[in-house]
């Protein structure tokens, strides 16, 4: 059995206006169920990945002292952290996979 994607949106608005007509035959509503289930992977996909690149544009490790901090939850300033300081990858970095991620790069 070889992959093939969903319909696209264009078909899906067919499919929506052919079941205000009347019932869809079991082909039609099957073709309709994959499409919506792919989008929705597709987006949650998505999600998480703009998730991942928003924590990791907070979350950056910042050099103090020889030692790589968590600038987000040191409350880096530009000059000095202005709360505890936290060794990166910190605890949300960490739970994101950031640190997997940089090392992979």
């Amino acid at each position: 059995m070889t992959w093939r994607p969903g319909p696209s949106l264009a078909q899906m608005r067919v499919l929506v206006d052919r079941a205000e007509r009347g019932p869809l035959s079991a082909v039609e509503a099957r073709w309709f169920r994959r499409g919506l289930e792919w989008r929705r992977s597709w987006q949650r996909d998505r999600s998480a990945v703009g998730l991942r690149r928003a924590l990791g544009a907070l979350h950056r490790p910042v050099a103090r002292g020889g030692v790589e901090v968590c600038g987000e939850c040191s409350g880096w300033d530009g000059k000095r952290c202005r709360g505890l300081v936290t060794e990166w990858p910190c605890p949300t970095a960490e739970a994101a996979g950031l640190d997997e991620q940089r090392e992979a790069a």
